[in-house]
């Protein structure tokens, strides 16, 4: 290939990259929803919602703090430097929660011995698909990370 041609490939090249980059951020039909509440990290022995620190580790479940302790396991794999849980006047925002790699909605919970001790925890927390970088809590028990909407943690289709 001669010097010209390889010019003209590369120049190619680079136009599809843009236009592709283009569509993709064209395609975001829910990029203009305004974010309501605010990002914040638990501090040791915080609960905000349904979570709550301890010993840095976040649990996901409501109840007395040494029964959660004793019965209750922390979340896996939650990269406590970047967990965030959205904070608002709107308890069910305060279900939303982040961190780098998830985003995440207690959207199951098991309830157990509600006559003595009682507690709840979620065994499902993960919102599949979610982007934690772009996602932000707009109201009404819905989130968006721009491209899909989420209400109370799972995916809503239009």
């Amino acid at each position: 290939m001669n010097c010209k041609r390889q010019k003209v490939y590369k120049g190619m090249k680079i136009g599809y990259i843009f236009i592709i980059l283009l569509l993709l951020v064209a395609c975001k039909p829910y990029g203009d929803y305004k974010e309501r509440g605010h990002w914040r990290q638990l501090k040791e022995n915080e609960r905000i919602g349904f979570y709550w620190r301890h010993n840095d580790k976040i649990y996901a479940a409501l109840g007395d703090s040494a029964v959660l302790v004793r019965y209750v396991e922390p979340m896996k794999d939650v990269d406590i430097s970047t967990f965030y849980v959205n904070k608002t006047i709107d308890k069910e925002s305060e279900n939303y929660a982040k961190d780098k790699n998830h985003v995440y909605y207690p959207w199951h919970m098991i309830a157990v011995d509600a006559d003595t001790f009682g507690y709840e925890y979620a065994t499902e927390l993960i919102v599949k698909g979610a982007f934690p970088s772009s996602f932000r809590y707009v109201g009404d028990g819905k989130g968006t990370d721009g491209y899909t909407m989420y209400r109370y943690g799972r995916r809503e289709d239009k």
